[in-house]
């Protein structure tokens, strides 16, 4: 995530292993700090002998501009692919608007850095983390 000001640009993803399964949420900034769009990590694959990971998450990042001038939520869908290698995130996010799918996506090649800081309370358990996780997504999460 990179800020200026009262601005937030970028992506956050949130990352935990449970067990030998990886779960976690992917953050969305592109304007205004505070509530940023949230999404559930799902599909996860997390090779732990490679690195290899990909994923995908749905999120509402603003409002589409539909035919008859009328908005609606976005449903944006992000799908991730790269590598989780020394506490550094490389690979390349493809973004699809599902409200108008004839549109072409976008690709951007991220870095992401391990960051020390945890936005959740740690969890004993997964259904404890979903618990949390479910608080987070019914505030900032996808509208579809």
């Amino acid at each position: 995530m990179r800020y200026t000001g009262e601005h937030a640009y970028g992506y956050t993803v949130q990352l935990w292993r449970d067990g030998n399964s990886a779960i976690g949420l992917l953050l969305v900034s592109e304007g205004l700090q505070g509530d940023t769009p949230t999404g559930l990590l799902e599909k996860v694959r997390l090779d732990s002998g490679t690195g290899a990971l990909s994923f995908t998450s749905k999120l509402t990042t603003g409002l589409a501009l539909l035919p008859g001038g009328r908005q609606e939520p976005t449903r944006d869908l992000f799908e991730f692919s790269g590598t989780l290698k020394a506490a550094v995130l490389t690979g390349t996010f493809k973004r699809s608007d599902m409200q108008q799918p004839s549109r072409p996506g976008s690709h951007e090649r991220v870095q992401l850095k391990m960051q020390p800081q945890a936005f959740m309370p740690p969890a004993g358990s997964y259904a404890e983390w979903k618990r949390q996780a479910d608080e987070i997504l019914k505030r900032r999460g996808p509208k579809w």
